[in-house]
């Protein structure tokens, strides 16, 4: 029997276009809004690890703009088509097949940025997210920046009555809409094995990490989520304005529910 690790793998193997073209094509807000609010805080010039960083949306961006990037990932196939965007788009970055989990391969106090952008909501267990998270900040030089993502369990109700809506009805999907509606998180098998969460508990798991400080939270898709369809028929003009409209809601707390992936940024405290 599979491991779930490598079912994941797996997944990501099969079809790494299909998330370049996610933030690409279908999602372009989530990066559009996650872009902006990053910018403000990573210094040029900086050294970034991107843990998860899939096939190279954001480690290609970040390298044309002149960072030092490494990206590690758990499929192989992710790493050689980042490989081969970066080339296409003349940047150079560093590629290599790894495991969240397990950093050792870096020193401590690597990097003046890390993201982690994609294992916590695959990685099932909270023993293994606070595995992942510790190796972060280890690998994270004291003053540095983490940038972590959860996906939401309203995201997946946002996701539900925007994509799928007969998935009310099913068996298969009651689990998560109750759950969500008893305000709980869940490990479960959805596109891969998945772990959605509250923002409660995403809050309750970076605050269980010694040496991290908050420093912000938002949604990567602000209020947009739910108008994936509508957005690509309006005018760029018009769509750009209400891109840059929703980037002014998405660090309110009391918009954050309407996203479907939640960004904590955290510092790492300097040593006494």
């Amino acid at each position: 029997m599979k491991e779930q690790k490598e079912i994941i793998q797996e997944y990501y193997d099969s079809d790494p276009k299909k998330e370049w073209d996610r933030l690409q094509k279908n999602h372009p807000y989530e990066k559009y809004i996650t872009v902006h609010m990053m910018d403000q805080m990573i210094p040029e010039g900086s050294t970034i690890l991107d843990i998860g960083g899939g096939p190279g949306q954001y480690s290609i961006y970040y390298a044309k703009k002149g960072h030092d990037v490494t990206l590690l990932d758990l499929s192989p196939e992710n790493v050689r088509f980042a490989k081969k965007k970066a080339g296409q788009y003349g940047v150079k970055i560093t590629a290599m097949q790894g495991d969240a989990m397990d950093l050792s391969r870096f020193p401590d106090d690597s990097f003046d940025i890390v993201f982690l952008m994609g294992p916590l909501y695959h990685l099932l267990s909270e023993k293994n997210r606070v595995k992942a998270l510790t190796e972060a900040r280890r690998v994270l030089k004291p003053g540095g920046l983490l940038f972590s993502s959860f996906i939401l369990m309203f995201g997946g109700v946002v996701y539900g009555i925007r994509d799928l809506q007969e998935s009310i009805l099913r068996e298969p999907e009651k689990e998560l809409y109750e759950t969500c509606a008893r305000g709980e998180s869940l490990s479960f098998e959805a596109f891969t094995y998945s772990y959605m969460t509250t923002i409660g508990d995403a809050r309750k798991l970076i605050d269980s990490i010694p040496g991290l400080q908050t420093v912000k939270v938002f949604g990567q898709e602000s209020f947009l989520a739910p108008y994936r369809h509508i957005l690509p028929g309006l005018r760029k003009k018009i769509r750009l304005a209400w891109y840059d409209y929703a980037i002014r809601f998405c660090d309110k707390e009391e918009y954050l529910a309407h996203t479907e992936h939640l960004m904590i940024v955290t510092k790492k405290e300097k040593t006494k």
